[in-house]
Protein backbone atom coordinates (compact mmCIF):
# COMPACT_ATOMS: atom_id res chain seq x y z
CA UNK A 1 0.00 0.00 0.00
CA UNK A 2 0.98 3.21 -0.88
CA UNK A 3 0.53 6.61 1.36
CA UNK A 4 1.18 10.07 0.11
CA UNK A 5 -0.50 13.34 2.02
CA UNK A 6 -0.96 16.28 -0.13
CA UNK A 7 -2.18 20.12 1.01
CA UNK A 8 -4.52 21.85 -0.54
CA UNK A 9 -7.09 24.83 -0.32
CA UNK A 10 -10.01 22.38 -0.03
CA UNK A 11 -11.17 19.46 -0.28
CA UNK A 12 -12.21 19.70 -3.85
CA UNK A 13 -8.93 20.08 -4.86
CA UNK A 14 -7.57 17.65 -2.97
CA UNK A 15 -9.70 14.88 -4.01
CA UNK A 16 -8.50 15.83 -7.74
CA UNK A 17 -4.84 15.54 -6.89
CA UNK A 18 -5.65 12.23 -5.19
CA UNK A 19 -7.34 11.10 -7.90
CA UNK A 20 -4.38 12.42 -10.53
CA UNK A 21 -1.78 11.03 -8.72
CA UNK A 22 -2.87 8.13 -6.86
CA UNK A 23 -5.66 7.01 -9.72
CA UNK A 24 -8.97 6.16 -9.44
CA UNK A 25 -8.69 3.29 -6.76
CA UNK A 26 -7.31 5.41 -4.02
CA UNK A 27 -8.67 6.60 -0.64
CA UNK A 28 -8.71 8.99 1.54
CA UNK A 29 -7.49 7.97 5.32
CA UNK A 30 -7.54 11.77 7.07
CA UNK A 31 -8.22 15.38 6.25
CA UNK A 32 -7.93 18.20 8.71
CA UNK A 33 -6.51 21.87 8.84
CA UNK A 34 -3.23 22.47 9.70
CA UNK A 35 -0.87 25.72 9.96
CA UNK A 36 2.60 25.58 8.08
CA UNK A 37 4.72 25.43 11.00
CA UNK A 38 7.02 28.17 12.43
CA UNK A 39 6.18 31.90 13.52
CA UNK A 40 4.66 33.03 10.36
CA UNK A 41 2.03 29.82 10.48
CA UNK A 42 -0.02 32.12 12.62
CA UNK A 43 -0.37 34.96 9.85
CA UNK A 44 -0.93 32.86 7.37
CA UNK A 45 -4.79 31.06 6.63
CA UNK A 46 -4.54 27.18 7.32
CA UNK A 47 -4.56 24.78 4.72
CA UNK A 48 -6.37 21.09 4.59
CA UNK A 49 -3.84 17.90 4.77
CA UNK A 50 -5.02 15.15 3.42
CA UNK A 51 -3.54 11.84 3.50
CA UNK A 52 -4.56 9.09 0.87
CA UNK A 53 -3.79 5.65 0.24
CA UNK A 54 -3.25 3.08 -2.69
CA UNK A 55 -3.53 -0.84 -2.64
CA UNK A 56 -0.84 -0.84 -6.27
CA UNK A 57 0.87 2.12 -6.87
CA UNK A 58 1.84 2.60 -10.74
CA UNK A 59 3.84 5.15 -12.17
CA UNK A 60 2.30 6.99 -14.77
CA UNK A 61 4.86 5.26 -17.15
CA UNK A 62 3.44 1.84 -16.22
CA UNK A 63 -0.04 -0.02 -17.34
CA UNK A 64 -1.59 -0.99 -14.51
CA UNK A 65 -1.67 -4.58 -13.64
CA UNK A 66 -4.79 -5.40 -11.27
CA UNK A 67 -3.83 -8.47 -8.72
CA UNK A 68 -5.35 -12.17 -8.44
CA UNK A 69 -8.30 -11.58 -6.29
CA UNK A 70 -7.25 -14.02 -4.11
CA UNK A 71 -3.53 -11.88 -3.05
CA UNK A 72 -5.63 -9.14 -1.81
CA UNK A 73 -6.54 -9.73 2.16
CA UNK A 74 -9.59 -9.34 2.99
CA UNK A 75 -9.39 -7.41 6.06
CA UNK A 76 -7.70 -4.52 4.10
CA UNK A 77 -10.35 -4.38 1.81
CA UNK A 78 -13.41 -4.15 4.15
CA UNK A 79 -11.07 -1.78 6.07
CA UNK A 80 -10.78 0.19 3.16
CA UNK A 81 -14.32 -0.12 1.89
CA UNK A 82 -15.63 1.32 5.39
CA UNK A 83 -12.77 4.51 4.92
CA UNK A 84 -14.35 5.33 1.46
CA UNK A 85 -17.78 5.48 3.49
CA UNK A 86 -16.25 8.26 5.88
CA UNK A 87 -14.69 10.23 3.83
CA UNK A 88 -17.76 10.49 1.36
CA UNK A 89 -19.64 11.96 4.77
CA UNK A 90 -16.86 13.85 5.12
CA UNK A 91 -16.45 15.69 1.55
CA UNK A 92 -20.73 15.94 2.10
CA UNK A 93 -19.99 18.01 5.54
CA UNK A 94 -17.26 19.83 3.82
CA UNK A 95 -19.24 21.42 1.13
CA UNK A 96 -22.39 22.33 3.36
CA UNK A 97 -22.98 25.62 3.91
CA UNK A 98 -21.08 26.64 7.19
CA UNK A 99 -23.94 28.03 9.02
CA UNK A 100 -24.98 24.23 9.90
CA UNK A 101 -22.11 24.40 12.47
CA UNK A 102 -23.49 25.38 15.16
CA UNK A 103 -20.37 25.28 17.50
CA UNK A 104 -17.59 27.68 18.04
CA UNK A 105 -14.19 27.77 18.97
CA UNK A 106 -13.54 27.98 22.88
CA UNK A 107 -11.47 30.97 22.21
CA UNK A 108 -13.90 32.89 20.21
CA UNK A 109 -17.02 32.20 22.35
CA UNK A 110 -15.04 33.54 25.28
CA UNK A 111 -14.45 36.95 23.58
CA UNK A 112 -18.06 36.77 21.82
CA UNK A 113 -19.18 37.14 25.77
CA UNK A 114 -16.63 39.35 26.46
CA UNK A 115 -17.89 41.86 23.72
CA UNK A 116 -21.53 41.42 24.30
CA UNK A 117 -21.01 42.03 28.33
CA UNK A 118 -19.29 45.84 27.10
CA UNK A 119 -22.45 46.25 25.11
CA UNK A 120 -20.72 46.45 21.40
CA UNK A 121 -23.50 46.13 19.30
CA UNK A 122 -24.03 43.24 17.55
CA UNK A 123 -23.04 43.50 13.98
CA UNK A 124 -19.62 44.95 15.10
CA UNK A 125 -19.26 41.93 17.39
CA UNK A 126 -19.95 40.15 14.39
CA UNK A 127 -17.65 41.72 12.36
CA UNK A 128 -15.10 41.22 14.90
CA UNK A 129 -15.21 37.56 15.31
CA UNK A 130 -15.52 37.10 11.71
CA UNK A 131 -12.24 38.78 11.35
CA UNK A 132 -10.23 36.81 14.31
CA UNK A 133 -11.93 33.36 13.15
CA UNK A 134 -9.18 33.38 10.01
CA UNK A 135 -6.64 32.97 12.58
CA UNK A 136 -8.10 30.30 15.32
CA UNK A 137 -9.17 26.83 15.07
CA UNK A 138 -9.76 23.50 17.06
CA UNK A 139 -5.98 22.25 15.68
CA UNK A 140 -4.69 25.68 16.88
CA UNK A 141 -4.88 26.74 20.70
CA UNK A 142 -3.07 30.19 20.52
CA UNK A 143 -1.79 31.24 23.83
CA UNK A 144 -4.62 34.09 25.40
CA UNK A 145 -2.01 36.94 24.86
CA UNK A 146 -1.51 36.37 21.03
CA UNK A 147 -5.10 35.71 20.54
CA UNK A 148 -5.91 39.11 22.32
CA UNK A 149 -3.52 40.36 19.58
CA UNK A 150 -5.56 39.17 16.61
CA UNK A 151 -9.10 41.30 18.18
CA UNK A 152 -6.84 44.01 19.45
CA UNK A 153 -5.65 44.91 15.43
CA UNK A 154 -9.05 44.29 14.50
CA UNK A 155 -10.50 46.70 17.49
CA UNK A 156 -7.81 49.39 16.29
CA UNK A 157 -9.14 49.53 12.82
CA UNK A 158 -12.54 50.26 13.96
CA UNK A 159 -11.43 53.13 16.20
CA UNK A 160 -10.65 56.37 15.16
CA UNK A 161 -8.46 59.47 16.84
CA UNK A 162 -6.63 62.09 15.84
CA UNK A 163 -4.31 64.60 17.86
CA UNK A 164 -5.38 67.70 19.16
CA UNK A 165 -6.23 70.15 16.31
CA UNK A 166 -5.80 73.08 17.99
CA UNK A 167 -8.20 75.51 16.27
CA UNK A 168 -9.43 78.54 17.31
CA UNK A 169 -13.01 78.20 18.07
CA UNK A 170 -14.18 75.16 19.67
CA UNK A 171 -17.63 74.52 20.71
CA UNK A 172 -19.46 72.08 22.60
CA UNK A 173 -22.79 70.56 22.01
CA UNK A 174 -24.48 67.68 23.51
CA UNK A 175 -27.50 66.78 25.56
CA UNK A 176 -28.18 67.56 28.70
CA UNK A 177 -26.02 66.53 31.77
CA UNK A 178 -23.10 65.11 30.14
CA UNK A 179 -20.58 67.17 31.62
CA UNK A 180 -20.20 69.95 28.61
CA UNK A 181 -19.32 72.59 31.05
CA UNK A 182 -16.84 71.13 33.19
CA UNK A 183 -15.43 69.48 30.20
CA UNK A 184 -15.04 72.82 28.72
CA UNK A 185 -13.49 74.45 32.15
CA UNK A 186 -10.97 71.63 31.97
CA UNK A 187 -9.75 72.59 28.33
CA UNK A 188 -9.89 76.09 29.25
CA UNK A 189 -7.38 75.51 32.04
CA UNK A 190 -5.43 73.26 30.12
CA UNK A 191 -4.80 75.68 27.52
CA UNK A 192 -4.01 78.87 29.82
CA UNK A 193 -2.09 77.28 32.44
CA UNK A 194 -0.40 74.45 30.74
CA UNK A 195 0.02 75.67 27.38
CA UNK A 196 0.39 79.21 27.97
CA UNK A 197 -2.41 80.22 25.58
CA UNK A 198 -4.97 83.38 25.58
CA UNK A 199 -8.01 82.28 26.53
CA UNK A 200 -11.56 83.42 26.45
CA UNK A 201 -14.89 81.98 27.29
CA UNK A 202 -18.75 82.16 25.44
CA UNK A 203 -21.62 80.91 26.92
CA UNK A 204 -24.69 80.66 25.59
CA UNK A 205 -26.25 78.32 27.97
CA UNK A 206 -28.86 81.09 29.82
CA UNK A 207 -31.36 78.61 30.54
CA UNK A 208 -29.87 75.78 32.97
CA UNK A 209 -30.03 77.46 36.28
CA UNK A 210 -26.74 77.39 38.09
CA UNK A 211 -24.64 77.21 34.69
CA UNK A 212 -23.78 80.89 34.08
CA UNK A 213 -22.91 80.85 38.80
CA UNK A 214 -20.71 77.45 37.75
CA UNK A 215 -18.84 79.04 34.54
CA UNK A 216 -18.31 82.45 36.42
CA UNK A 217 -16.65 80.66 38.98
CA UNK A 218 -14.55 78.82 36.68
CA UNK A 219 -13.45 82.63 34.88
CA UNK A 220 -12.53 83.86 38.46
CA UNK A 221 -10.54 81.48 39.62
CA UNK A 222 -8.42 80.69 36.27
CA UNK A 223 -8.52 84.97 35.65
CA UNK A 224 -10.07 84.01 32.09
CA UNK A 225 -12.35 86.42 30.51
CA UNK A 226 -16.21 85.34 29.74
CA UNK A 227 -19.02 86.65 27.37
CA UNK A 228 -22.83 85.90 27.98
CA UNK A 229 -24.69 85.85 24.74
CA UNK A 230 -28.89 85.85 24.08
CA UNK A 231 -28.83 86.00 20.52
CA UNK A 232 -26.60 84.57 17.52
CA UNK A 233 -25.87 88.56 16.37
CA UNK A 234 -24.09 88.44 20.25
CA UNK A 235 -22.77 85.57 19.70
CA UNK A 236 -20.69 86.60 16.70
CA UNK A 237 -19.86 90.28 18.39
CA UNK A 238 -18.33 87.61 21.14
CA UNK A 239 -15.98 85.91 19.11
CA UNK A 240 -14.98 89.70 16.95
CA UNK A 241 -14.27 90.48 21.01
CA UNK A 242 -11.72 87.93 21.69
CA UNK A 243 -10.11 88.04 17.79
CA UNK A 244 -6.74 88.40 19.96
CA UNK A 245 -7.48 85.41 21.91
CA UNK A 246 -5.92 81.96 20.78
CA UNK A 247 -8.59 80.02 21.71
CA UNK A 248 -12.38 80.69 22.42
CA UNK A 249 -14.37 78.26 23.72
CA UNK A 250 -18.27 78.28 23.38
CA UNK A 251 -20.85 76.39 26.07
CA UNK A 252 -24.16 75.29 24.95
CA UNK A 253 -27.01 75.28 26.48
CA UNK A 254 -27.66 71.30 26.53
CA UNK A 255 -30.83 70.18 24.72
CA UNK A 256 -32.91 67.05 25.44
CA UNK A 257 -31.77 64.60 22.29
CA UNK A 258 -36.43 64.46 21.70
CA UNK A 259 -36.77 67.68 21.55
CA UNK A 260 -35.80 68.29 18.02
CA UNK A 261 -37.09 72.12 17.78
CA UNK A 262 -34.67 73.30 20.44
CA UNK A 263 -32.18 71.41 18.78
CA UNK A 264 -32.73 73.41 15.89
CA UNK A 265 -33.15 76.51 17.53
CA UNK A 266 -29.49 76.17 19.05
CA UNK A 267 -28.21 75.63 15.93
CA UNK A 268 -29.12 78.64 14.42
CA UNK A 269 -26.33 80.16 16.89
CA UNK A 270 -23.80 78.34 15.49
CA UNK A 271 -24.81 79.68 12.09
CA UNK A 272 -22.15 81.96 9.34
CA UNK A 273 -19.49 81.65 11.95
CA UNK A 274 -15.92 81.27 11.49
CA UNK A 275 -14.36 77.60 10.93
CA UNK A 276 -14.48 76.07 14.21
CA UNK A 277 -14.21 72.22 15.84
CA UNK A 278 -17.80 71.29 17.32
CA UNK A 279 -17.26 68.57 19.53
CA UNK A 280 -20.19 66.10 20.98
CA UNK A 281 -19.90 65.57 24.08
CA UNK A 282 -21.55 62.30 25.32
CA UNK A 283 -21.82 60.14 28.56
CA UNK A 284 -20.46 56.87 28.49
CA UNK A 285 -23.10 55.88 30.74
CA UNK A 286 -26.03 56.43 27.32
CA UNK A 287 -27.79 53.49 26.92
CA UNK A 288 -27.24 52.43 23.62
CA UNK A 289 -30.74 52.94 21.99
CA UNK A 290 -30.65 56.50 23.45
CA UNK A 291 -27.16 57.12 21.61
CA UNK A 292 -27.91 56.38 18.41
CA UNK A 293 -30.86 59.14 18.71
CA UNK A 294 -28.45 61.94 20.02
CA UNK A 295 -25.56 61.08 17.01
CA UNK A 296 -28.97 61.50 14.78
CA UNK A 297 -30.85 64.35 15.95
CA UNK A 298 -27.32 66.49 16.64
CA UNK A 299 -26.18 66.02 13.68
CA UNK A 300 -27.91 69.40 12.28
CA UNK A 301 -25.25 71.48 14.85
CA UNK A 302 -22.56 70.04 12.21
CA UNK A 303 -20.50 68.50 15.17
CA UNK A 304 -16.74 67.38 14.25
CA UNK A 305 -15.40 65.43 16.71
CA UNK A 306 -16.49 63.60 19.83
CA UNK A 307 -15.51 63.76 23.41
CA UNK A 308 -16.45 60.92 25.84
CA UNK A 309 -16.94 62.01 29.92
CA UNK A 310 -17.96 60.04 32.47
CA UNK A 311 -15.69 57.34 32.08
CA UNK A 312 -15.37 56.95 36.10
CA UNK A 313 -19.32 55.90 36.26
CA UNK A 314 -19.15 52.86 34.56
CA UNK A 315 -17.60 49.16 33.82
CA UNK A 316 -18.79 48.96 30.04
CA UNK A 317 -16.79 51.00 27.20
CA UNK A 318 -18.37 49.28 24.19
CA UNK A 319 -20.45 52.81 23.79
CA UNK A 320 -16.76 54.14 22.23
CA UNK A 321 -16.61 52.20 19.48
CA UNK A 322 -20.64 51.98 19.05
CA UNK A 323 -20.43 55.83 18.81
CA UNK A 324 -17.29 55.72 17.02
CA UNK A 325 -19.04 53.62 14.35
CA UNK A 326 -22.68 55.85 14.28
CA UNK A 327 -20.72 58.64 13.38
CA UNK A 328 -17.75 57.82 11.42
CA UNK A 329 -15.98 60.44 13.48
CA UNK A 330 -12.85 60.52 16.31
CA UNK A 331 -12.86 60.85 19.50
CA UNK A 332 -10.75 63.52 20.76
CA UNK A 333 -10.94 63.98 24.37
CA UNK A 334 -11.73 61.06 27.13
CA UNK A 335 -13.14 62.51 31.05
CA UNK A 336 -13.10 60.40 34.10
CA UNK A 337 -14.37 62.73 37.00
CA UNK A 338 -15.15 66.59 38.40
CA UNK A 339 -11.61 67.58 38.71
CA UNK A 340 -10.50 70.80 37.05
CA UNK A 341 -8.33 70.95 34.93
CA UNK A 342 -7.04 67.19 35.23
CA UNK A 343 -9.37 64.34 35.02
CA UNK A 344 -9.12 65.04 31.37
CA UNK A 345 -7.08 63.22 28.48
CA UNK A 346 -6.03 62.96 24.84
CA UNK A 347 -8.05 59.75 23.35
CA UNK A 348 -5.58 57.12 21.22
CA UNK A 349 -6.91 53.74 20.03
CA UNK A 350 -4.72 51.70 22.13
CA UNK A 351 -6.12 53.16 25.00
CA UNK A 352 -9.92 53.01 23.92
CA UNK A 353 -9.30 49.46 22.75
CA UNK A 354 -7.31 48.43 26.06
CA UNK A 355 -10.63 49.50 27.68
CA UNK A 356 -13.09 47.28 26.00
CA UNK A 357 -10.85 44.63 25.93
CA UNK A 358 -10.23 45.37 29.54
CA UNK A 359 -6.42 45.09 29.75
CA UNK A 360 -4.06 47.33 31.52
CA UNK A 361 -2.76 50.15 29.77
Amino acid sequence: MKVRKFYVQDMREGMMRVKDELGPDAVILESRRVRSKGWRGFFIPPRMEITAAVDNYYSRNEAPKPPPIQEVDRGIREELSELRKIVTRLVQLEEKPAEVSNTEHEQLQRWRYHLEQQEVIPELIQELIDEVRCFINEDVRLPEAVASLFLRKSLRKRLKTVPEKGAAVQIFVGPTGVGKTTTLAKLAARYALYQGEHVGIITIDHYRIGALEQLRTYSDITGLPLEVVMTPKDLRRAIEKFSHCQRILVDTAGRSTLNLPHIKELAGYLQNLPPAETFLVASATTKMRDLKLITENFRCMNYNRLIFTKLDETSTYGFLLNAIHYTGLPVIYLTMGQSVPDDICVADVDKVAALILGEEE
